[in-house]
């Protein structure tokens, strides 16, 4: 059985500090509550650009490069499972605490997900991937299964960009150097950069900003992801008051 953990418990000045290495055997996505504020911080590992305090944060660019990865034949039970690598040099840190998923069925249940604790074998282009998951396969795979495999969103973050490339996952709290795991704010009052879009109070904010790293206001119908409620009316190049609601 996969193993579900409970609350992440951390000193308060860990919350603002970065390491080269993973502390405390936490994978990218854990999370914590401040118990008095109600503030939800989530564990990440930074991309190759420092962070800003007050940038909205993406999660890697998609790459579709591992999408519909072909498999080997694989029985019901293992944990390993072989899986042919896309078109770039991968290390097992950029997918810990990702996901694997069933994405052609090839007899087995589509949309069947695991999560990823370790990659090894040959990480090279097209190379011959050994996927350890946190369980045993429910099904056995044949060769005609497809499956996807996506870092977690919490593993290589960027500040978000002007085009949008991903999932909206947080706001910098503390400037994490390049490549180093530290914590993003995902919920809860917050600071954070605002463009110079026009809203109010109790306005929604969202992702979409011509801006870098800057929230703007909410646009029913577009592809802006909703990250919170403004707190304060919107001052272009400050970081404004608002609500986080990303987790």
């Amino acid at each position: 059985m996969a193993t579900i953990n409970g609350t992440v418990s951390i000193a308060p000045n860990d919350l603002y500090s970065s390491t080269a290495d993973r502390q405390g055997g936490l994978n990218p996505g854990a999370m914590v509550t401040d118990g008095n504020t109600g503030k939800k911080f989530r564990y990440a590992l930074n991309g190759a650009v420092a962070l800003v305090v007050g940038n909205l944060l993406q999660e890697p660019a998609n790459d579709t490069t591992y999408a519909n990865m072909a498999v080997t034949a694989t029985a019901a039970g293992e944990r390993d499972v072989n899986v042919t690598n896309g078109t770039a040099t991968i290390t097992s840190k950029q997918f810990e605490g990702g996901t694997l998923s069933v994405y052609t069925a090839g007899g087995i249940a589509v949309a069947d997900e695991y999560t990823i604790v370790s990659v090894r074998g040959t990480l090279t282009t097209g190379g011959a991937l050994v996927v350890t998951l946190d369980r045993p396969l429910r099904t056995a795979w044949t060769t005609s299964a497809k499956v996807n495999m996506k870092r977690s969103m919490w593993s290589g973050v960027i500040v978000f960009p002007t085009t949008q490339t991903g999932v909206p996952c947080g706001v910098a709290v503390f400037p994490v150097a390049a490549n180093e795991y530290g914590w993003v704010q995902t919920h809860g009052e917050c600071a954070v950069l605002s463009d110079g879009s026009t809203f109010a109070v109790g306005s929604d904010l969202s992702s979409g900003s011509s801006t870098a790293g800057a929230v703007t206001v909410g646009t029913a119908g577009t592809t802006k992801v909703r990250v919170g409620a403004a707190r304060q009316v919107a001052a272009a190049a400050k970081g404004i008051s608002a609500f986080l609601q990303i987790d």
